[in-house]
């Protein structure tokens, strides 16, 4: 009798096990971005009944010019800490330009203070890295970014993941569109910030709005450091994206590697990352 028992209890240990196996990294990060998750704020809404008289509007023309300066003094700090201060408007930092390509010269990196020597205005930037975390979680990362009218650039990114588990395969594919603002722009350390979409396919197929933050610091010919992180919400699950890679340049061409970071609702993937890049 206790032999019988003993045989179901490791048969029906054995079926959990094997089920919670076949459930991979980006199955359990899909399965969490398609449950929908709502806050409990109870539902109501305090309302206020304001009685307006004809001491209210008194106060208000009081306090409005204060309110004003207020507005102006937020507005004009929020345009200095995200666009530019009065102090750089006469900086050398205001006239940058991109330049053709990375470390052209010993001195720059992707901005130049001078436009002694014919640049482009615009530049193409195509980048592809492979990325793996084990022998079973593996995928291709492919970038393209449009740099324009000296401090913007569109930035377009495919991420694509695949997962064996148990002899089957799933797949995770994230879709990325910024428009990126190149706030800091000298020659050794750039910084920008984004805004845009970014979209998950395969068994998601949903939108989120989308952020990002990166920057690139240029060491010494031909090494530079680059970072970016992007994320996005999902019904209430995080998607995110991170990188830092070492990258060595070849005229106008680059060799990457290094770490990504890969949040998926509740899946966390860390990869180790190697690429190739050109600039155009």
């Amino acid at each position: 009798m206790h032999r019988k028992f003993l045989l179901i209890a490791v048969l029906i240990f054995s079926i959990n096990t094997t089920l919670f196996s076949q459930e991979g990294k980006l199955d359990k990060g899909k399965k969490s971005l398609n449950r929908t998750n709502y806050s409990n704020s109870g539902g109501k809404k305090s309302t206020k009944n304001t009685n307006s008289s004809g001491n209210t509007s008194n106060n208000d023309d009081t306090i409005n010019p204060f309110v004003g300066i207020v507005w102006g003094l937020f507005a004009y700090t929020v345009y200095g800490a995200f666009v530019e201060t009065p102090w750089e408007v006469n900086g050398r930092m205001h006239d940058a330009e991109f330049s053709n390509y990375a470390y052209k010269e010993n001195r720059y990196g992707n901005f130049i203070y001078t436009d002694s020597t014919n640049y482009n205005i615009t530049r193409f930037d195509i980048t592809n890295n492979f990325v793996i975390e084990n022998k079973n979680l593996y995928g291709n990362n492919f970038g393209l970014n449009f740099r324009f009218l000296k401090r913007f650039a569109v930035d377009l990114d495919y991420l694509y993941l695949s997962e064996k588990v148990n002899g089957k395969r799933d797949s995770f594919s994230l879709y990325s569109a910024l428009l990126k603002y190149h706030r800091i722009r000298t020659q050794r350390f750039d910084a920008w910030f984004g805004l845009g979409m970014m979209y998950v396919a395969n068994e998601v197929n949903k939108t989120g709005f989308g952020l990002g933050v990166g920057a690139e610091l240029f060491i010494a010919k031909p090494i530079s450091l680059d970072f970016f992180h992007k994320w996005t919400n999902i019904n209430n699950q995080e998607v995110h994206k991170t990188k830092l890679l070492l990258k060595y340049h070849i005229q106008n061409y680059q060799i990457s590697s290094g770490y990504e970071h890969f949040k998926i609702g509740v899946s966390k993937i860390n990869a180790f990352s190697i690429g190739v890049g050109a600039s155009f």
